[in-house]
């Protein structure tokens, strides 16, 4: 019963976690949805300028390289999303397995001093855990992603001012 009992709680966290990574695409999507409109404002600004007019050429470029900017950080972002949501899927799979393997009659059940059978679930838990040190290892790229742009930004703050 107590191998139930902690399936039924590692599922709580894993609906918990799926949850979670579901909220965070949404924001994700709107961010996309902001950056695509301030795109589009710009495409048509750009479309409709006089052209010549340097100061205007350079507000125009310089917005441009800030969306660019965001795309990046939210490509860098949703990938991370997307990694997260498989190993959110396989840490599914191995708790629908263990709990499929539960289900069998005690005469089916594998032997859990069986090598193999602890091979594999050491396998299937090495997988979940490298899944999400990979999704970390991405959320950490992104947040140097966004603090080089914000160093950047500062830069030509600061050179702008000067």
């Amino acid at each position: 019963m107590s191998r139930k009992r902690e399936l039924a709680r590692e599922q709580s966290l894993t609906d918990l976690e799926q949850a979670l990574g579901e909220r965070e695409q949404l924001v994700g999507d709107r961010e996309q949805s902001r950056i695509d409109r301030e795109q589009l404002v710009q495409d048509d600004q750009r479309e409709s300028g006089t052209g010549g007019d340097k100061r205007q050429d350079r507000i125009l470029a310089d917005s441009q390289a800030r969306i660019d900017r965001e795309q990046a950080t939210q490509d860098v972002g949703q990938e991370a999303l997307d990694h997260a949501q498989e190993g959110r899927d396989v840490q599914q799979v191995a708790l629908d397995e263990a709990r499929a393997m539960l289900e069998l009659p005690t005469a089916d059940q594998p032997d859990l001093e069986d090598a193999s059978t602890i091979q594999r679930e050491a396998i299937a838990r090495a997988r979940v855990a490298r899944e999400r040190a990979e999704a970390a290892l991405i959320r950490a790229q992104a947040a140097l992603v966004r603090a080089e742009a914000a160093q950047i930004r500062a830069e030509k703050l600061h050179i702008d001012k000067n």
